[in-house]
């Protein structure tokens, strides 16, 4: 009954960890006390834990980022919101690796957002989003369409190439995939 009361009110009690603990380590000034809170968050799959992993997604420090990129890796869906903050921010030191992962996850809660990205972020970033688009391949079918009937003729073309690449990736797969026994 703790353990459920703890996990409602986000208090981590359930996942064995401190919040306000891990929060200063991710504020640390060592890094690799910030590396090692980027390690213990990655076992918390409530949301405050992926806000925590967000600042270290930003981290000076290559590794703390790597980390935290590893950590939100592992919390897989429940990053989902925190990776698309990421994916907004002007950095595409940051926005490219959250397009990278969400691409990777296939959360179709992320698929607007990669559009979005892909109109308005930095060349960096609108690349990074249609990879990850491409990846999602017909899950992100059904947003893609609603691009290609965009008034914004830029946002049309863009869904219509994502579109393509994602027929031809399904056709190339189709033609190299040996045929079973």
């Amino acid at each position: 009954m703790v353990k459920w009361l703890a996990r409602v009110l986000g208090l981590g009690i359930a996942s064995g960890v401190n919040p306000q603990s891990l929060a200063r380590q991710v504020r640390a000034s060592d890094p690799e006390l910030r590396r090692r809170a980027a390690d213990q968050l990655a076992a918390v799959s409530e949301p405050w834990a992926a806000e925590l992993l967000l600042v270290l997604f930003k981290d000076m420090s290559g590794e703390v980022r790597a980390a935290a990129r590893d950590g939100f890796r592992h919390q897989g869906t429940a990053a989902t919101s925190a990776l698309i903050k990421a994916l907004e921010d002007a950095d595409p030191r940051v926005a490219v690796p959250a397009a990278e992962l969400l691409g990777e996850m296939k959360e179709l809660d992320a698929v607007r957002p990669l559009l979005l990205v892909m109109k308005f972020g930095a060349p960096e970033t609108r690349a990074a989003a249609t990879r990850a688009l491409i990846r999602y391949g017909r899950s992100a079918i059904p947003g893609l369409l609603l691009a290609c009937d965009d008034p914004d003729p830029w946002t049309r073309t863009r869904g219509e190439e994502v579109l393509a690449a994602i027929r031809l990736a399904e056709h190339t797969a189709a033609t190299v995939e040996p045929p079973s026994a």
